[in-house]
């Protein structure tokens, strides 16, 4: 009997002491949660665009994933034909997908999801 409350407690012990995860969300050269003033941009061709980043759930995310989301909102405008490099009005959501996984089979992913408008800034 003590032989079990030894292991029961060591293994309680051992859970507490377990350290979360920790790795970097990203790094940008602007943001900001609050209006900017002063910030100059032509909304007539603001397009709305979507990117995200995701890593199989159970798996080891990956470094810089809101980073990475947002670059690949940027990139999808770009490749869309929009001149923009800037993001405004942004909405960040971190969400649950299913996605193809082995042999097409629906694994669950953990995304961060990034929208926002396209912009290029007045020089």
């Amino acid at each position: 009997m003590n032989r079990i409350f030894l292991v029961a407690f060591v293994s309680f012990f051992l859970v507490g002491c377990a350290q979360t995860p920790e790795y970097r969300l990203g790094q940008f050269t602007a943001a900001s949660s609050y209006n900017v003033r002063n910030l100059e941009y032509d909304s007539g061709t603001a397009v709305r665009v979507v990117g995200e980043d995701c890593h199989k759930v159970g798996a080891m995310p990956n470094n810089s994933r809101l980073q990475r989301a947002m670059d690949d909102a940027i990139k999808n405008g770009q490749d869309d034909g929009v001149k923009g490099d800037l993001l405004v009005n942004v909405r960040i959501d971190q969400v649950q997908k299913n996605k193809p996984g082995f042999l097409g089979l629906p694994s669950p992913h953990n995304c961060i999801e990034v929208e926002g408008e396209l912009v290029t800034l007045r020089q």
